[in-house]
């Protein structure tokens, strides 16, 4: 997993967001409330649920197109395990929680960097639930 977990408030605007996304080269951020992580928001999010209705990006809230519940692992959760979640949840992208604190992240690419092999345990997995052209960047990678 990823230590490094960029975060970001659920009051703040998308435009905000995105700038974040762009400075720090991610394409999620774990959004939080007081400090505890809710949800998330990712580079699709903001493509359908604000370009692709005409929002505006200054006035939108990240609490209004996020994606929740915030599905989540944790920190002694077997590598495999926490993949089989992914893919049976149909996510990319597993915040990893301790007790209520985000202590990393763990991604598809981050599973194919590991194992570059693991497309085909996803393929296999998911029984053909995963999109193809996600399957497909994923035999490139």
């Amino acid at each position: 997993m990823n230590r490094e977990v960029v975060s970001i408030d659920s009051d703040v605007s998308v435009k905000a967001a995105a700038s974040k996304m762009a400075q720090h080269r991610v394409g999620c951020l774990i959004v939080t409330e007081k400090g505890r992580p809710v949800g998330v928001i990712t580079e699709t999010d903001m493509l359908s649920r604000v370009l692709a209705l005409a929002r505006n990006a200054e006035s939108t809230k990240v609490k209004t197109v996020m994606s929740e519940p915030l599905i989540c692992g944790n920190p002694d959760m077997d590598f495999i395990e926490a993949t089989k979640l992914m893919i049976n949840r149909a996510i990319k992208k597993l915040p990893i929680i301790q007790g209520e604190q985000l202590v990393g992240i763990l991604t598809i690419t981050d599973a194919l960097a590991v194992h570059p092999g693991m497309h085909e345990f996803i393929e296999e997995e998911a029984k053909g639930n995963v999109p193809k052209r996600f399957m497909k960047r994923l035999r490139k990678r």
